[in-house]
């Protein structure tokens, strides 16, 4: 498949089906649509798969303003380039809170919400801090250190110590953003509005796919946000960290699968 940018630089793919209901991935902070590659056979052999580049990252150039709305109108350009009036978006991390946005702002394209690994609550001040923490070393020029110290701890121990080489690759290609577009996704983080209310008044399923060992969006922590919607879909992965779709990837193949399967048949 190839890799088309629009003209304000935003890389996305399309792949699979044309007819039917679309399904958008969008991948977390310092990843890119290639997060998805493990489970991309199972979802996109029966309907179009969508995946993008958000600003800052993959083939995307970086963004002009640190926000979250920058994100959204990324993903509105990508479903007006392709011609897709609704679709099932699912974001996973960072990913999520974008898709949160882009439902407040454009309810009438979604016919599901997903949050993988993700959430609708603005940060703790512990978190918070560390975001800017992280500002600081990326405008030190210390991105390759930053981003080295980043990855380990979104996995569950086991899988870290036994799976070095999906560790290794994820930082290889953080190392390879421009440190301006990470620094901007932080901003964007830090500056982020609670969306709890957007998921109280959201008429489509919302799915939830939650790690019992995430320590970035913890179950106990995400499962308050998991009554706000009308329909919601609850699953947890036992034994998994923040990146479900490396550590379950089956299983969560599966669940997006199904996820999908209920809006298109509620359409």
């Amino acid at each position: 498949m190839k890799l088309t940018r629009l003209p304000d630089a935003i890389a996305y793919r399309s792949e699979g089906a044309v007819e039917g209901l679309p399904l958008v991935l969008l991948h977390g902070f310092c990843e890119s649509h290639s997060v998805w590659d493990v489970i991309m056979p199972s979802l996109s052999a029966t309907r179009r798969v969508v995946r993008l580049d958000l600003p800052g990252f993959g083939a995307s150039a970086p963004p002009a303003a640190a926000s979250m709305g920058t994100y959204s109108e990324a993903i509105r350009a990508v479903l007006d380039e392709v011609s897709v009036e609704k679709c099932v978006l699912v974001g996973h991390s960072m990913g999520g809170y974008a898709a949160l946005e882009f439902a407040e702002h454009h309810p009438e394209r979604l016919s599901g919400l997903g949050l993988f690994h993700s959430h609708p609550f603005e940060d703790s001040d512990e978190r918070r801090e560390a975001r800017r923490r992280g500002i600081e070393m990326l405008q030190a020029g210390k991105r390759d250190l930053y981003v080295s110290q980043l990855f380990p701890g979104l996995f569950a121990e086991t899988f870290a110590k036994t799976h070095p080489e999906r560790l290794n690759a994820l930082i290889d290609e953080a190392k390879r953003f421009a440190p301006e577009g990470i620094a901007a996704a932080l901003e964007a983080m830090l500056g982020r509005k609670n969306h709890t209310e957007t998921l109280r008044r959201i008429a489509c399923p919302v799915l939830f796919v939650l790690g019992e060992q995430d320590a970035i969006a913890p179950p106990e922590q995400v499962l308050q946000a998991a009554v706000l919607p009308r329909v919601a879909d609850v699953h947890i992965l036992t034994g998994v960290g923040h990146m479900g779709m490396f550590e379950a990837a089956e299983k969560s193949a599966e669940i997006v699968h199904k996820f999908w399967e209920f809006c298109a048949e509620t359409i």
